[in-house]
């Protein structure tokens, strides 16, 4: 690894950010994004759920989005973010790295 890329995953590391994939149902779509966290003092013990329950807002940023059709997981639209309205959410949970990691290997 050359040096200019590891200061830049030096940086990544110390960002106070966690990046978690983050699967959302409304009505007949699957969303899939990454969405950024804060990171508090236990982050290392911290489950993706305690992270979503952490979350007080109304609206959840997500990133590298892709949008399914829920019945037959066909691809409709990808986008580079979207905002998530979670009142209107009617399932959202957050994968662990591995399986994230895990389906896109599939």
């Amino acid at each position: 690894m050359d040096d200019a890329r590891a200061g830049i995953e030096a940086m990544r590391g110390d960002s106070g950010f966690k990046e978690l994939e983050v699967v959302a149902y409304i009505g007949e779509f699957k969303i899939i994004g990454i969405a950024h966290f804060g990171v508090g003092q236990r982050a290392s013990s911290r489950r993706p759920s305690d992270y979503i329950r952490a979350f007080s807002d109304s609206r959840l940023t997500l990133s590298k989005v892709r949008i399914y059709t829920k019945g037959s997981q066909e691809l409709q639209e990808t986008a580079p973010f979207i905002i998530l309205n979670l009142d209107k959410v009617d399932f959202l949970y957050a994968r662990e790295d591995a399986d994230a990691d895990a389906d896109k290997d599939a």
